[in-house]
């Protein structure tokens, strides 16, 4: 069973569905959304906890289920458990089961190139998840923040100078530390704008990364940021809400976290 391919990115409204289209519409590939990220997420932040726990009193556990089990019962034994090793196992366990199920309905569906996409996913997480399950390949997003901030005001994910510091504050803490953190083989970095610039190119290098076959490079012409249902679209005819325009004083916030070039 192939490890999951993961689509990252240090904010919402950066591009990954764009990137999960892309992988869904070729021949052999299928991205999960966001609620499968979050399960992945959650079970390897678990995974890890338990191991940095456990292991600080491994010795007292396993010599107290190996008293127990050869007849001294009288004495407190509330937190009785399994050896270390076998209680660990478990977790590790639910892990693989993820990708088990995951993966092999993927599989099951002809689409073995698998993954799911969460934007805003902490990276320190996605470097867990490499620990955990070494071949996890990881395509990590980055957009222009301020086209980020002004979608993201369209569909009021952010409203007012506090909450947009915020989301430029996750910006800038997150695209920093996938930079320096991030850097593997098994990670492609990868600008929206080149994307959209020199679309044979990163399609094609989206291609050679993930193994994706025949990606139909027109879901590039159609324009999605939302839901058909969403009552904002206001009866136009597709699926996409024009980003809101930026007071003075909110692009002086956005231009105050610009990282240097």
């Amino acid at each position: 069973m192939k490890s999951p391919i993961c689509i990252a990115a240090p904010l919402r409204r950066s591009g990954t569905t764009l990137i999960q289209r892309l992988i869904c519409s070729a021949s052999n590939g299928l991205i999960y959304g966001e609620t499968c990220a979050n399960d992945f997420q959650m079970i390897s932040n678990l995974v890890s906890s338990k191991q940095s726990f456990m292991l600080q009193h491994k010795d007292w556990r396993n010599d107290q289920i190996k008293k127990v089990l050869s007849g001294e019962v009288n004495k407190w034994i509330p937190d009785l458990m399994p050896d270390i090793e076998t209680y660990l196992e478990g977790f590790q366990g639910m892990m693989k089961l993820l990708v088990e199920n995951y993966g092999g309905f993927a599989e099951k569906e002809g689409k073995p190139i698998w993954g799911m996409k969460m934007p805003e996913w902490n990276p320190s997480n996605l470097v867990l998840l490499q620990q955990l399950l070494p071949e996890t390949k990881i395509i990590y997003l980055h957009r222009n923040l301020e086209d980020c901030v002004r979608s993201a005001k369209k569909i009021e994910m952010i409203m007012g100078d506090n909450e947009i510091n915020q989301f430029c504050h996750t910006w800038k803490q997150f695209s920093e530390y996938a930079m320096t953190h991030l850097k593997n083989e098994n990670v492609l970095h990868l600008k929206y704008e080149a994307l959209i610039a020199d679309q044979e190119k990163w399609i094609g290098e989206i291609e050679s990364f993930t193994g994706a076959k025949d990606i139909d490079k027109a879901v590039m012409k159609v324009k999605v940021n939302t839901y058909e249902s969403d009552h904002k679209l206001e009866g136009s005819k597709e699926a996409y809400l024009k980003p809101s325009a930026l007071s003075e004083e909110e692009m002086k916030i956005v231009n105050s976290f610009i990282i240097p070039s």
